[in-house]
């Protein structure tokens, strides 16, 4: 079992349970599948805006440290670095970081969606090749792509249950239920092959895209004029509009649909988190919390001088 059957297991699966909780009805499922995984990303998101604002609470700091070593930009990037470090953030904290993170789901749900018999209706490998092997004696041409094989059974059930025959009848009546549109249109095609209409899926993937990208770069801009800032803004400004419309274009609908909406909801998300963590507010708590911090430390240190000099 592969990187790519490892990924596609547990995807197939949440997806699975998400079909048959919603009475079969895939295209819903799918959105579930996105919200769910973007709930489960929160928590970075919530700790990446925050990091901003810690970065705009020590940018003089930075400031500091590009002076101190100006000339010398190998030991200015080692210094940010710990600096980072020390203080708990980074450049895999924003921007590229959490891009990354989308790539498991990505490829996971890619599986799933191709392969539906093993992974979402989750038949048995021996009934999977069954139906597979009779697509064959069937003369189904599948364009020379194995991956297109389970999706083939879809469309050929009638023809396949009477050539297939150690297959019970049972398993035929479910892939009939088995709905994998939306709208009327096939989740598991892809819009290279398809044009028309399917288009609008990638065209809405870049959209999406850029229109988070460009809002995030505009914010990050407010917040900070730290140039160690430019990496990371350059790969969200840049790299993912044009890497969510390739996806969206080379992969199959569903996968575009997940981008599409994974981008709208990122960018309600970072308007919603931007609201509730403004950096101000957020440098306004910081402030306070270290104030209390220092007179509690303060408070013990007094405390113990008080305790010496009782025991002398």
């Amino acid at each position: 079992m592969g990187l790519y059957d490892i990924l596609s297991y547990p995807f197939g699966l949440v997806l699975s349970v998400l079909y048959n909780l919603l009475n079969d009805n895939y295209a819903l499922a799918l959105i579930v599948f996105t919200v769910l995984a973007k709930l489960l990303l929160l928590p970075s998101s919530i700790k990446n805006q925050k990091n901003q604002a810690k970065s705009l609470r020590t940018r003089s700091k930075i400031e500091k440290i590009r002076k101190k070593y100006a000339g010398d930009q190998a030991r200015i990037n080692a210094e940010l670095q710990a600096f980072y470090e020390k203080e708990g953030y980074g450049s895999m904290t924003a921007g590229c970081g959490t891009l990354l993170i989308q790539f498991p789901i990505i490829i996971g749900l890619y599986g799933a969606i191709y392969k539906p018999l093993s992974y979402i209706i989750r038949l048995d490998s021996a009934t999977v090749k069954s139906l597979t092997d009779g697509l064959t004696e069937l003369s189904v041409k599948t364009s020379g792509n194995n991956r297109m094989f389970e999706m083939n059974v879809l469309s050929h059930i009638d023809e396949l249950e009477k050539v297939v025959t150690d297959v019970p009848a049972e398993v035929f009546e479910s892939l009939r239920n088995f709905d994998f549109t939306a709208f009327g249109y096939d989740l598991g095609a892809t819009p290279m092959d398809m044009g028309g209409i399917y288009m609008f899926v990638p065209l809405a993937s870049f959209l999406f895209a850029a229109i988070n990208s460009l809002y995030s770069m505009i914010r990050s801009k407010k917040s900070s004029n730290d140039p160690s800032n430019n990496a990371s803004m350059g790969c969200m400004f840049v790299m993912l509009p044009f890497m969510s419309l390739w996806l969206a274009y080379q992969f199959p609908v569903g996968v575009g649909v997940y981008w599409a909406l994974n981008s709208l909801l990122g960018l309600i998300q970072m308007v919603t988190l931007n609201y509730l963590y403004e950096p101000k507010k957020v440098i306004s708590k910081m402030m306070v919390e270290e104030t209390n911090e220092r007179r509690s430390k303060e408070k013990n240190i007094k405390e113990n001088m008080l305790l010496l000099k009782g025991k002398n």
